[in-house]
């Protein structure tokens, strides 16, 4: 599986994903999605490689709230797209699945940091909104 940046100067590919994605609803990934929530996978570090623009890649680790490692958002210096986050020793790296060409063979399993989802987002309701093929009218 491959996937991209949204101007297409950092690439990367992976191996056996996880069959697993996690919905995030804290609120540093609400800010670094700029969403609702943060829909990631992970895979093993030793599964994932980058194909392009490692040094087009920025990294901002803000401060610990609990405990380390501290929260790490990883961006493209030329578009600002959120991209995989790979630091220190951890075994996985996390995946934004938006940037995954194609389908992801893996279904969300769970709603993470679910306490802190915002009030507005009636996960229930949304199955029921009308649907659009593009823009509305």
């Amino acid at each position: 599986m491959t996937g991209r940046c949204l101007c297409g100067e950092v690439a990367f590919e992976f191996e056996d994903p996880a069959a697993e994605l996690e919905i995030c609803h804290c609120s540093r990934c609400r800010r670094v999605t700029g969403s609702a929530f943060n829909a990631e996978l992970r895979v093993p570090r030793a599964k994932f490689r980058w194909l392009r623009g490692e040094d087009r890649i920025a990294c901002f680790d803000a401060p610990i709230l609990r405990d380390p490692p501290p929260y790490r958002a990883s961006f493209c210096r030329t578009c600002g797209s959120p991209l995989p986050s790979v630091f220190g020793d951890n075994p996985s790296v996390a995946i934004p699945a938006g940037l995954v060409e194609g389908d992801v063979p893996a279904r969300a399993a769970r709603h993470i940091w679910f306490a802190q989802r915002l009030s507005w987002l009636d996960l229930r309701a949304l199955a029921a909104l009308p649907t659009l093929d593009g823009d509305p009218p």
